[in-house]
Order: structure tokens, then C-alpha cells, then sequence
């Protein structure tokens, strides 16, 4: 093929936009074996993160039930949460990232100078986005004829915009801590967010009733959970500033940034896009779901271009159960997948930076190890998601106002996502990859063909699947992206899949398949939606350990170099 004569770090053709400064690799610099040795610490403290983002979000369910006011607010916070996903999983860092590692390497000063300027454009920015989304929500609010459950979320959203402009502040400055390998408060800060809106749940709720409680007390309870979230963000930032202050101080001078600010500019639209993807897809999942359900107070039939029909979607709890199985689906993916990701794209940059042939060996065979590594977790999560959906979703949320049948309904949809929780992971090494490269428009091109691809599987999918078929429409969206990412990634790496690679991938599916015929049976003897929730949580404990336990002996007596790395990186 033409593309794979290209050497595999050149620089973008002449139209593309120029690319970011190059990182010098020093002698501290994250090299192949540290990187992993990072993402394990992400990974671990992600974990945590993810453990209490379940937690918060089951004391949700629990609390206000599969309804229309949970369903509200899950509304109102997806477009600021939308940005904490987008930029905290690494988008604005990977334009901010390469610029001020070199600046930090040959001109500290300059680079103190870099990262306040971006810091002071980023608060102006985001607050004037935030100012003029307040006053398109105020417009949408006072105009009549609005459904109650639309009102709300309208009303929410307008509650928790502004941590829009202060979850944006906290990634940009977690990627100058990353730059500095302080890669733990950036991958803690999270948490934060967690425990205040757990917090904030417990006090919300703590005069509700067993038999009932009327939907103004409970609309009254949710708009205290939305202030929480804005408390949440402030104390996010004061952390990440503590943290910033403590190796690198800011400054109101901004000399000679001017070049560089311009650069990261010029790249971080299509940067922010390409990794968009999965977040803009789980965005209009909701939406399609909000949108094509009846709602309290509104049309008991769908018109659509002068066509009356039935809802596809069955009602607005759906959103609840879309979140939930999102939920589940991104715990693997956050706390190993896009941990790999975040950690591997510092040490891409380096071994990017060296023009010689050893560096190009080393671009490539960063690449082989990642692609390998989220491949190796990636593909076992997919299947053991699918095979533990129903005890899973049980344990998780099957508490309080949110019941068996709404558990069952998150298992459904799970399903879906869960299949393609490899593609995510490798889609986030592939991405960065091209961005390491300094080619920054081919995964925005990708990307936003993806996403008019899924949403038009999501308004096929949704009349024979309901809310099902918004899951697949994501993972087929996934699996297509990675195919084309490998095709394309050829242009900068000669060969981005190699012996040791397929024979890599081909020694986790052996693996994962043995996995898979050792906890069927398990399965088959216990039904997980005849057990009660302690044996559930038995049954879930006991898949997980033994399915962990097969993959991990299979790996060490087959001699799997990922058990290798991931061993080297805990030192």
C-alpha cells in the first residue's frame, strides 16, 4: 500500500495546520515501560472514581426512582457532564500537552507564562459559552406549550451549566500536571465530584417516605442535588490549583506565548472532535430516548413530519436505564481503557520527538504495546459484561424506588454497549496515536463520520429495539471507527498491526472464549433474576473472581507479554 511507505512521524502534509511543538526527550521523560507504570496509577485511582460514580449514581436511582424527575435531571447534567467526559478524559489536554512539554523543557519560564495565558483564555471562553447558553435556556423556559418533564430538565440544565467553565479550568490544569508526572490529582479529582453529590443525595432525601412521596417534594430534593454539583466544581478546581501551585506557579504576564497559544489553537477544535465521538453518541442516546418517549403532560402520540405514530421509546425512564447501562459499560472502560490511553499519549509524544530510526521503532512498537494492552482488557470486559449483565445491574441498582424489572431493563441495554468495549479502548490508543503525529484532521474526519453514522442507526434501530438499540447503534459505530483508525494510522506507522500483535489478539480471544465456556454453565445453574440480592451479589462476586482468575492463569502459562508489562509498571 502506498500509505505505509510514508515514514511513519512525518509531519502533516503542507495544507494541514501546522503541527504542535515537538517534546525533547529527556532523561525523565515517560519512556514504553513508564508509561505503563502510569497507567496503573490512573487506573487505580480511576477505579476509585468509578466505584464511587456507581455509588452516587445507584443512591440516585434509589432514592427517586426510574422516573420522570430522574430522568430530568439526568438531562440537565449531560451537557456539562458532556465537557467533564470530553475534556477530563483527555481531549483539551491532548492539544495543551505537547506545547507545554516542550516549553517546560527549554524555557521554564516561558512555559509558566504558556500555561496562565491558556488558563486566562480558557475562563473567559468557557464563562461567556455559559452565559449565552443561560440566556438560550431562559428564552426556551418562558416560551408555553412545554411538557412538566421537559420544563424541569430545561430548568436543571440551567442549575449546572456553570460547571461547564470550572470542569474545563480542572482538565487544563490536570494536563500541566500531567506534563510534570503528577498524573495523580488530575485522575482523583473526579472523586470529589462523587462524594459531594452523594452527600448531597443523602441530605436531599432524608425526609422521604417509604410509601410514597409527592412529585413536588421530590422536584424540590433534585434542585438540591443540582446545586451539589457546582459546590463539587469549585472544590475540583481549589484541588487541581493546590496541586499546580505546588510545582509551577501562574502569572498575569504573558510574553511570548502568543506563537505556541496560536498553534495549540489551531489543533484543539479538531483534537476536542476527534475525541468526542463516544461522548457526542452517548449524548444524542439520551436525547433520541427523551425525545422519542411520552412525556407527563404532553402529545400521547409521536408526530413527526405531519405522521402520528406510536413512541418508539416505551417512556422517559429509559433515559434512566440508558444511564445505567452507560454506566456500567464505562467502568471497565474508564478505569483500564482510557487510563491506557491518557498514559500512553506523553510517551507517544516523546518517542515522536525523536526523528531517528530508533525513535520511529519506538513510536511503533508504543503503539503495538497499547493496542495489545486495551485489546487484553478490553475484549474479556466485553464478554464478562454481557455474561454478568443481570447480576450486575441487580447489585448495583436494584435499591430503594429502583426495581427488578428496572434492573432488568439496564441488563437489556447493557448488553449492547458491553459489546464493544474493546473498540472503545482501542479507538482512544489510535486517536492519540495520529495526534502524536501531529495529525489532528484525519480522527476529526472519522469521527464526525461516525457520528452521523450512528445517528442514523439510532433512528433505525430504535422502532424494532426501543431503547436497545441506541447500545447498538454505539457499538457498531465503535467497531467501525477502529477499522478504519488501523487503516488510516498506516500513513504514520509502517506496519500499526504486526505478528506480535494479531498473535497477541489471538492468544486474549482463545483466552476470553475459555473464559466464557467456564462461567456460562455458571450462569445456566444459577439464574441471576431468580436469586435474591445477596445471592446475586454471591453469583457476581464468584463470575468475576473466577473469570478474572482464568484469564489471568491462561495469560502467565501461556507466557502473555501484557502480564509482563502490567507487572513492571506497579514497580
Amino acid at each position: 500500500m502506498a500509505d505505509s511507505t510514508h515514514d511513519p512521524i512525518q509531519p502533516p502534509p503542507p495544507e494541514s495546520p501546522p503541527e504542535l511543538p515537538r517534546v525533547t526527550p529527556q532523561a525523565d521523560t515517560p519512556d514504553a515501560p513508564r508509561f505503563v507504570g502510569h497507567a496503573v496509577l490512573v487506573a487505580v485511582l480511576t477505579l476509585v472514581s468509578r466505584v464511587t460514580g456507581l455509588l452516587r449514581d445507584a443512591m440516585l436511582f434509589a432514592s427517586f426512582g426510574r422516573g420522570p424527575t430522574t430522568s430530568a435531571f439526568l438531562i440537565g447534567f449531560m451537557v456539562p457532564n458532556l465537557f467533564r467526559r470530553l475534556f477530563g478524559e483527555g481531549a483539551l489536554s491532548s492539544a495543551f500537552i505537547p506545547a507545554y512539554a516542550e516549553l517546560s523543557r527549554n524555557n521554564p519560564a516561558i512555559a509558566k507564562r504558556f500555561a496562565s495565558m491558556c488558563i486566562a483564555a480558557l475562563l473567559v471562553v468557557t464563562a461567556g459559552l455559559t452565559l449565552l447558553g443561560e440566556l438560550g435556556l431562559w428564552y426556551l423556559g418562558s416560551r408555553a406549550g412545554w411538557a412538566d418533564d421537559t420544563l424541569l430538565a430545561i430548568r436543571l440544565t440551567m442549575w449546572m451549566l456553570p460547571y461547564m467553565p470550572l470542569i474545563c479550568l480542572v482538565a487544563l490544569i490536570g494536563g500541566a500536571l500531567q506534563v510534570r508526572g503528577r498524573f495523580g490529582p488530575p485522575a482523583a479529582a473526579p472523586v470529589l465530584l462523587n462524594l459531594t453529590m452523594i452527600a448531597a443525595i443523602v441530605f436531599a432525601t432524608r425526609g422521604f417516605s417509604s410509601q410514597g412521596v409527592d412529585d413536588q417534594t421530590m422536584r424540590n430534593a433534585i434542585h438540591i442535588v443540582a446545586v451539589s454539583v457546582l459546590i463539587a466544581g469549585v472544590l475540583q478546581l481549589a484541588w487541581q490549583l493546590v496541586a499546580l501551585l505546588r510545582v509551577q506557579g501562574l502569572t498575569l504576564d504573558f510574553a511570548q506565548t502568543s506563537a505556541p497559544f496560536k498553534k495549540m489553537l489551531w489543533v484543539m477544535g479538531p483534537m476536542v472532535l476527534g475525541l468526542a465521538v463516544f461522548q457526542i453518541n452517548a449524548a444524542f442516546d439520551m436525547l433520541i430516548a427523551w425525545g422519542f418517549a411520552p412525556k407527563e403532560g404532553g402529545a400521547e402520540v409521536l408526530s413527526l413530519f405531519g405522521w402520528e405514530m406510536a413512541y418508539p421509546i416505551a417512556d422517559v425512564g429509559q433515559v434512566v436505564s440508558l444511564t445505567g447501562a452507560q454506566r456500567l459499560y464505562q467502568f471497565p472502560l474508564g478505569v483500564f481503557g482510557i487510563a491506557i490511553a491518557t498514559a500512553i499519549f506523553p510517551a507517544l509524544a516523546h518517542a515522536a520527538a525523536d526523528r531517528s530510526a530508533q525513535g520511529r521503532a519506538g513510536f511503533q512498537a508504543i503503539l503495538h504495546q497499547g493496542l495489545r494492552l486495551s485489546f487484553f482488557i478490553g475484549l474479556p470486559a466485553s464478554v464478562g459484561l454481557v455474561l454478568v449483565r443481570v447480576p450486575l445491574s441487580r447489585v448495583v441498582f436494584e435499591h430503594g424506588r429502583f426495581d427488578l424489572q428496572d434492573s432488568l431493563r439496564v441488563a437489556t441495554i447493557l448488553v449492547g454497549y458491553a459489546s464493544a468495549v474493546w473498540a472503545y479502548s482501542m479507538t482512544h490508543i489510535l486517536t492519540r496515536t495520529f495526534y502524536a503525529a501531529g495529525d489532528s484532521k484525519t480522527p476529526l474526519r472519522v469521527s464526525m463520520t461516525m457520528v452521523f453514522f450512528n445517528v442514523a442507526l439510532n433512528l433505525t434501530l430504535i422502532w424494532p429495539l426501543g431503547a436497545a438499540g441506541l447500545a447498538w447503534s454505539t457499538a457498531i459505530s465503535a467497531v467501525a471507527q477502529v477499522l478504519i483508525l488501523l487503516l488510516l494510522v498506516r500513513r504514520h506507522v509502517g506496519s500499526p498491526v504486526d505478528g506480535s500483535v494479531i498473535k497477541g489478539w489471538a492468544r486474549t480471544a482463545i483466552l476470553t472464549a475459555v473464559m466464557a465456556g467456564v462461567l456460562w454453565p455458571m450462569l445456566l445453574s444459577y439464574p441471576a433474576q431468580d436469586l435474591s440480592w445477596l445471592h446475586c451479589a454471591l453469583l457476581l462476586t464468584a463470575m468475576v473472581s473466577v473469570g478474572a482468575a482464568v484469564m489471568l492463569i491462561g495469560a502467565w502459562l501461556t507466557g502473555a507479554q501484557e502480564i509482563r508489562w502490567l507487572r513492571r509498571g506497579r514497580k
